[in-house]
């Protein structure tokens, strides 16, 4: 379309025709032509050359000739470069034949012919563009690419050539039979050799069928295919194609490794043939009931969370020959309250967490701050233990994050001081100091104090020495480290039914029904158990509903979903690095206290903000819409009923954090980060919380904040929240020492190696308590 092309005659015609063409063509062959398609015959900066007649081709009709480059790869050993010699490819829209071989041009030595660094000279102008071979190939196959226009007529007169000194070889076409009326092309293969380069002989290497003839009638990617010679078999032949192995990475098998023809082995069959055998019936069928097999086992433990994994593995250490298996109705364990998204992580020991030290008249009282920071040195022990035996890797699921509480406004201050004395000559709490200098509070908590206005009272307290917990990659931890002991672990095992074994044959025995959730036989298996204990967070109010033990009588659940402000930029991430909490709005449940945490969940640092309250039915993120109404009886309705009726002002503020948007939820994170942009936070939904609501002869029904195990004779469940994971050393001892009396006294040696405070109280010994507290940082590496 250029002005050089009209100094061309008829050129002009074919630029436009192929264009036209090109157009029209496949969207998946112009893919794979990109922009190459314009430069066919002149449509480019260049223009195409001449084929002079060589000698002995009078009376041949010299054509437009397109040098084009050869790819390397699809000329299996032909476009192989050494020392400067190079074989290229030329492509002519109509063949040019004489005794059915192609003949190539010939050009002096000192002519850059196809090299990629210079164009083609011939006649005083430049011509040629070098194009890679299958985009080419692709687009000379497809039925819109034939010329349209006649070529141009030559100049009367031609140059006289030197002498040739390249190479020419002649291919021999393949012998296929030609449609009528469908224009066959011919591609031939030339090499040349630059001057002082060795040459290298064309017949040594194996040759593609370079004078493939196409079909004009047939679709551009079976054309392509037919190019190639890989949907004819007689081409293979035709061609001298070699067969050979197409493994490894040599050019003689990249085409069988880049299409599949008929001659592989995967595209060879028989004809398909049922092999199902006839099923056979008889009179007697269905007169004899299926039995269920009964597996027996030692201790059965339902769930597969922090609370089954603890007590799994401390069982398997102290009975080595016990048989333990956990059943997880996920195909995953710790996936449910355990998992690192669904809570927030803190070791929790009251360090800084203000609902167990609530204000007692004048002072405050941290009976329940003692009390948590005990049971979580009993966890930290045993983790510890773990790690020195090589049980566990702390690095997975532990590190050291300051514990901070922060107070904003004289009266919240006023209360953070009397906190700050009551606790700070306490041996559990040794080390913590407190601040109201702005210069130090930038220091300890720098994304906190940004933006904040001159004047503005604040104040905190810290322990350099707090945790960050990921309870899910540590139940998964403590789950290798019991399957390497030889316990067995059953996933994707939902628990149908229990049922007491009362035949007298067994002693106080369990009989457990369970079912794959997605298993191709409707067979349950049962276990027959000494010991079951229900560790299945949420869901295990309805399993122990389904034991019918009187224990349970009079319990009920009321589910409360939680959700998180999440912020992943990494120049906010690193500007704050420690666990701070601040105090909830009076009357609010414990679960709402407000805390800015500086997490690490499956390695990644990261900023969460909440929790925001929410509500569902279901007693499991996996669970069932129905599971609140389906766990209703007619013993714990009336003690739920007045459970609500007491707490009416916790059902407003249920209400309004379920109302509340987004920009509010900003407006609060702004309280511990001024300067929070909505861009950098994203909300997540936190775990399922099932608030206990029980029966009491006093009140009839209470709310319960916090764990409550239940027990029967050969079965435990354990009911409730926070702070739950941080204390499941301390539940799985309870429980061992509630249900294994007999066994404990056996068991108190070995127990008191694997956490050395077990039996006395550390708030009495301050001694032990730093001892212990060194000796388990070394081992976590904290």
């Amino acid at each position: 379309r250029s002005s050089r092309l009209h100094r061309f005659p008829g050129f002009g015609g074919t630029s436009r025709a192929v264009m036209d063409a090109f157009s029209s063509l496949d969207p998946d062959v112009k893919m794979q032509l990109g922009e190459s398609a314009p430069l066919l015959f002149g449509a480019g900066s260049g223009r195409p050359g001449l084929r002079p007649p060589g000698p002995g081709m009078s009376g041949v009709r010299s054509v437009p000739v397109m040098p084009v480059l050869l790819q390397t790869e699809l000329t299996g050993g032909l476009g192989d470069t050494l020392s400067g010699s190079r074989s290229y490819t030329t492509i002519s829209p109509k063949a040019s034949s004489m005794a059915g071989a192609t003949l190539a041009p010939q050009y002096p030595p000192s002519s850059p012919v196809y090299s990629p660094s210079a164009p083609v000279t011939y006649a005083g102008e430049s011509s040629g563009a070098h194009l890679p071979m299958e985009p080419l190939a692709a687009f000379l196959a497809s039925p819109n690419s034939s010329p349209k226009v006649m070529a141009p007529p030559l100049p009367a007169t031609l140059p006289t050539l030197p002498p040739v000194s390249s190479r020419s070889h002649l291919i021999p076409r393949a012998e296929v039979p030609e449609v009528p009326g469908s224009p066959v092309r011919t591609f031939r293969v030339v090499t040349t050799q630059s001057p002082g380069s060795p040459s290298r002989s064309l017949a040594a290497a194996p040759v593609l069928a370079a004078s493939l003839p196409v079909r004009q009638d047939a679709s551009p990617t079976k054309s392509l295919l037919h190019l190639h010679g890989v949907n004819g078999e007689e081409a293979f032949a035709g061609a001298g194609w070699e067969k050979c192995d197409e493994g490894g990475s040599h050019r003689a098998g990249v085409l069988r490794r880049l299409c599949s023809s008929s001659y592989d082995v995967v595209n060879q069959r028989e004809n398909y043939r049922s092999t199902k055998a006839a099923k056979t019936t008889s009179c007697f069928s269905g007169l004899f009931k299926h039995q269920d097999p009964v597996k027996k086992v030692d201790v059965l433990l339902v769930g597969g969370g922090i609370m089954s994994a603890t007590l799994a593995l401390l069982l398997k250490q102290l009975e080595p020959t016990w048989k333990i298996v956990i059943v997880e109705r996920l195909s995953e364990v710790a996936q449910e309250s355990s998992n690192g998204w669904n809570n927030a992580g803190t070791g929790h020991s009251a360090l800084c967490e203000p609902n167990y030290t609530p204000e007692a008249g004048k002072g405050v009282d941290i009976h329940k701050a003692v009390t948590v920071n005990e049971n979580f040195q009993l966890s930290r022990q045993y983790w510890a233990y773990l790690a020195q035996k090589g049980l566990v890797n702390p690095d997975k699921f532990i590190s050291t994050t300051p514990h901070m509480t922060f107070a904003h406004g004289e009266e919240q201050i006023a209360w953070l001081k009397k906190r700050f004395n009551a606790l700070k000559d306490h041996p559990l709490f040794q080390g913590m100091e407190y601040t109201e200098d702005p210069e130090t509070m930038k220091m300890w908590a720098p994304l906190m104090m940004e933006g904040r206005k001159d004047g503005e009272r604040c104040a905190f307290t810290r322990v350099p020495y707090g945790t960050d917990v990921d309870f899910g990659e540590l139940t998964k931890e403590l789950t290798k480290a019991f399957v390497s002991l030889g316990g067995d672990v059953q996933l994707m095992t939902e628990v149908s039914d229990f049922a007491k074994d009362e035949s007298g044959l067994y002693d106080e025995t369990w009989i457990v029904k369970t079912r794959k959730t997605k298993g191709l036989s409707r067979k349950a298996t049962q276990y027959r158990a000494r010991f079951v204990f229900i560790g299945a967070g949420g869901y295990a109010l309805p399993l122990l509903q389904k034991t019918r033990i009187p224990e349970i009588r009079g319990f009920m659940g009321f589910p409360i979903s939680g959700e998180f402000l999440v912020c992943q930029n990494p120049d906010l991430v690193e500007r704050h690095g420690s666990k701070v909490y601040g105090k909830a709005a009076i009357g609010a449940p414990p679960m709402s206290v407000p805390h800015l945490d500086a997490r690490k969940i499956g390695g990644k640092p990261v900023l969460l903000f909440g929790p925001f309250a929410g509500f569902s039915p279901r007693f499991l993120k996996s669970g069932s819409l129905m599971d609140i109404f389906k766990s209703l009886r007619l013993h714990n309705i009336l003690p739920a009923a007045v459970a609500g009726l007491r707490n009416l002002d916790l059902s407003w503020y249920l209400l309004g954090q379920l109302l509340s948007t987004k920009s509010q939820k900003l407006d609060e994170l702004r309280n511990f980060v001024p300067e929070a942009e909505a861009e950098d936070w994203s909300l997540v939904t936190a775990g399922q919380r099932v608030q206990i609501m029980k029966r009491d002869p006093k009140k009839t029904g209470v709310l319960q904040f916090g764990t409550e195990v239940i027990s029967s004779d050969g079965l435990a469940g354990l009911l409730g929240a926070s702070p739950g994971a941080s204390t499941a050393v301390q539940v799985t001892l309870d429980v061992l020492a509630s249900c294994f009396r007999d066994d404990m006294e056996r068991w108190s040696p070995q127990l008191l190696t694997m956490i050395p405070s077990f039996g006395c109280r550390l708030s009495e010994t301050p001694g032990l308590a730093e001892t212990l507290r060194r000796r388990t940082a070394q081992d976590l590496q904290l």
